[in-house]
C-alpha cells in the first residue's frame, strides 16, 4: 500500500535537489541547519539564506542579526541557496531562488522573505523579474563583478538592469544596505538612487541603509555592530510581527 507522505515531507521534495545531482550543481532550496524546522504549519514563514560566493570550505553562514526571525516559539523557518565554487551564474541561481520560493508557497509557508549577501543579493536582484518572488527582501552588499575598476561601468548597468527588469508584483517589501569603503561598489550614490526609484515605481515599500558610518567594507553585515544597530530594525521590517528597533 501506498502511504501519503505529509506536506513537510512533499515540501522536502520539491526543494531539494534530486539526490543523482552534483552537490555542485545543485541550486535548489535545502533546509538550513542554523534553526530550527517547524514547518508551515507552525512557523511565521520561510526565510531564505542567498550567501556569498565562496570557493571552499562550508558555504558561508546567516549573519548574527538573522537569528532574529528564527528565535522564539513562533519563529521562521530557515532555508538556504547554496552555490559552490567558481560555477556560481547569475541567471540560473535566479531562476533556482524563484523555483525554490515557489515550492516554500505551494508547501504551504505564509510569508517568505530573502536575505542575499555579496553575490548571493545579486542573485537574489536578479530573481526580481519573477512575479510574487517573495514577500520580503533584504540586500547586503549587492556584488558580482570584482573590484577592477574597469568593471564598474557594468556593474552599476547590470544593477540597473536588475531593477528595471524587476517585476510590479515581485515583493511588497525590499531592503537594501550599502557599506563605506566597499571595494566591491561600483557607484554607491547611483546604486540608492536606482533603488529608491525602481521601488518607488512599482509601489514597493522599501527600506536604505546607506553607507552608515559603522560598520565599514563588504563584510559589515557580519560586524557585531551591525547587529546591534541595524539588526532589529532589519528583522522588524522583514518580519511585520516583530517589533522594529533599533538605530537609524
Amino acid at each position: 500500500m501506498i502511504r501519503a507522505l505529509p506536506r513537510r515531507s512533499l515540501l522536502a521534495l520539491c526543494a531539494l535537489p534530486p539526490a543523482a545531482a552534483p552537490a555542485a550543481e545543485g541550486r535548489a532550496l535545502r533546509q538550513a541547519p542554523e534553526g530550527p524546522q517547524r514547518g508551515p504549519a507552525e512557523a511565521r514563514g520561510a526565510l531564505v539564506w542567498a550567501h556569498a560566493h565562496y570557493a571552499e570550505g562550508p558555504p558561508p553562514g546567516l549573519p548574527p542579526f538573522a537569528a532574529r526571525l528564527a528565535a522564539g516559539d513562533h519563529g521562521w523557518d530557515l532555508w538556504r541557496l547554496d552555490r559552490i565554487g567558481a560555477r556560481d551564474p547569475l541567471a540560473e541561481g535566479a531562476e533556482a531562488l524563484a523555483a525554490g520560493t515557489a515550492a516554500l508557497r505551494a508547501g504551504g509557508y505564509r510569508q517568505v522573505a530573502v536575505i542575499g549577501e555579496s553575490r548571493g543579493a545579486f542573485i537574489a536582484l536578479t530573481a526580481l523579474r519573477t512575479p510574487h518572488l517573495a514577500d520580503a527582501m533584504l540586500l547586503l552588499a549587492p556584488a558580482a563583478h570584482g573590484t577592477s575598476d574597469a568593471r564598474k561601468p557594468q556593474a552599476l548597468a547590470e544593477f540597473e538592469a536588475a531593477l528595471e527588469a524587476a517585476a510590479p508584483d515581485c515583493l511588497a517589501r525590499a531592503a537594501l544596505v550599502l557599506f563605506r569603503d566597499d571595494p566591491y561598489d561600483p557607484d554607491p550614490e547611483a546604486r540608492a538612487r536606482a533603488f529608491r526609484s525602481a521601488m518607488a515605481r512599482r509601489h514597493i515599500e522599501s527600506l536604505l541603509l546607506d553607507r552608515p558610518a559603522e560598520p565599514r567594507g563588504h563584510g559589515g553585515a557580519r560586524d557585531p555592530e551591525f547587529d546591534a544597530r541595524f539588526g532589529a530594525r532589519l528583522a522588524g521590517f522583514l518580519a511585520p510581527h516583530l517589533t522594529a528597533q533599533g538605530t537609524p
